[in-house]
């Protein structure tokens, strides 16, 4: 009998499912399986991986789809994120939620990018270092020579890497708003008590 995961990818685009196929060999089942997405949660060394049926062109640095973003808690300081943006368009920060995840083709490429991601922030390497490191390591795959950074995750874990940010008003103003503006302030109040978007 097929899996819930096999099932859902079949009707996928050939890229999309052959990339969550490979997802689904390494990690096995998802958690949570969709008509367009499969989401394994705390599957090592990720915080979450999600599969998705749609996918993005992505010409660098050769022609491929993205459809696999791989998920982990780190925090990157507001210096950085244009470097990061010049490196590679499929990088995404929450400086709120403490994340950064990337989509590419497979793990394999995730955990190069990730890796690239964390030198730039660290201030090992430029945006344009990366940019030629990926290059490559690419490269390197195709003609079978060491890949040290696309076969593991060079990352050390981070703990505490929300930013909630800072509350520009104070009480007083707030409870202005709240007389004056319900609308606006109940869901100030609801977003205190919310819980975490994910695990």
């Amino acid at each position: 009998m097929k899996s819930r995961s096999i099932i859902a990818v079949q009707e996928w685009p050939h890229e999309s499912r052959t990339a969550a196929q490979l997802v689904i060999k390494q990690f096995g089942e998802p958690n949570e399986v969709s008509a367009t997405e499969l989401t394994w949660h705390g599957a090592a060394p990720w915080k979450r991986v999600v599969a998705t049926e749609w996918y993005e062109n992505h010409n660098f640095p050769v022609p491929h789809v993205d459809c696999i973003e791989c998920v982990i808690d780190y925090a990157v300081s507001p210096e950085k994120l244009s470097e990061l943006a010049l490196f590679d368009g499929s990088i995404r920060v929450d400086r709120t939620a403490g994340e950064v995840s990337v989509r590419c083709r497979s793990i394999a490429s995730d955990t190069l990018k990730f890796n690239l991601v964390h030198d730039i922030v660290t201030g090992k390497r430029t945006a344009q270092d990366a940019r030629d490191y990926h290059v490559k390591e690419v490269l390197d795959a195709t003609r079978g020579e060491p890949t040290p950074y696309r076969d593991k995750l060079r990352i050390p874990p981070q703990v505490n890497t929300k930013d909630p940010g800072e509350q520009v008003l104070n009480e007083e103003e707030l409870r202005t708003i709240a007389d004056s503006d319900v609308a606006l302030i109940a869901p100030l109040a609801l977003a205190r008590q919310a819980a975490p978007r994910h695990p």
